[in-house]
């Protein structure tokens, strides 16, 4: 399968580079915009994008792969539309009143559901539904891969916070994920939802549109599935106490003040963004 994902890649981008400006002036005719940093109002939840264009960049390879492998996408594309829909209600009905994952819960104690509790519900569920499709019968299996998932879908969300940020912590992840995932499904589809974030990064890092919950959602789904499927072992739990950690610090502290802090990660994350973006 080596051969598919600069194929698979390439395809994608195109599919994806050829529907972005459009999906992005419906976005914007719609109403749908909020203030970015200039305080100019650009569509919002543009990152519906990558699950609109995993769709026809996967549908050649049903005709190329044997049904089991065609069953691994089928559950990548579930995943992709679930956490897109889940996103999407935050993006547009959530308030930022409540923030942080131990915020929502908190709310959600006290008898009021917020779109962000919602969000974190919907995803545990559908991440445990992930993992028992990844692991059928193996509770202790299933559980840790709803935990990755989980964790994945809404650490994508702590880094969507500044244009590009949110994509490059994406592309961290699948090229760490890369070399265990090589020569199955699960490399195939994390890199045709790479080829459309690569046609969707120009304009984030521009700060022309916002990829929001339902973009960020979308992308770590696809994490924590190729994750899940994919490490064993001490890279499993590593993988694991890696995001435990990761919410863990952002719960009390700032992340945005933790990468600025940072030389070679403030440099990493202004890279191919326009000045004033900080």
């Amino acid at each position: 399968m080596y051969w598919e994902l600069p194929a698979v890649f390439t395809w994608s981008f195109i599919i994806s580079r050829a529907m972005r400006d459009r999906v992005l002036c419906e976005i914007e005719a719609a109403g749908f915009t909020r203030p970015n940093f200039r305080g100019k109002d650009i569509p919002l939840a543009a990152g519906v994008v990558f699950f609109l264009a995993a769709l026809p960049a996967a549908l050649p390879l049903f005709f190329l792969w044997p049904g089991a492998v065609r069953d691994r996408a089928l559950l990548y594309l579930f995943a992709m539309a679930g956490a897109t829909c889940l996103g999407l209600a935050d993006d547009f009905w959530g308030n930022r009143t409540t923030t942080g994952l131990l915020g929502h819960l908190k709310a959600l104690v006290r008898g009021r559901l917020t779109t962000g509790a919602l969000k974190a519900l919907g995803g545990g569920v559908l991440a445990l539904i992930a993992g028992a499709y990844l692991y059928p019968g193996d509770v202790l299996r299933v559980l840790e891969s709803a935990a990755i998932i989980a964790l994945s879908i809404n650490a994508l969300n702590l880094f969507d916070l500044r244009p590009g940020r949110a994509g490059k912590v994406f592309i961290l992840f699948y090229l760490l994920l890369l070399p265990f995932s090589l020569g199955g499904p699960e490399a195939v589809m994390a890199t045709a939802v790479l080829g459309g974030l690569a046609a969707f990064m120009p304009v984030d890092l521009k700060a022309r549109a916002m990829m929001g919950d339902a973009g960020a959602n979308a992308l770590g789904v696809v994490i924590g599935i190729t994750a899940a499927a994919c490490l064993d072992g001490f890279f499993r739990w590593g993988f694991l106490i890696l995001l435990v950690l990761l919410h863990v610090v952002t719960e009390k502290y700032s992340l945005t003040s933790i990468i600025a802090g940072n030389p070679l990660l403030n440099y990493l994350d202004m890279l191919g963004r326009e000045k004033g973006s900080e």
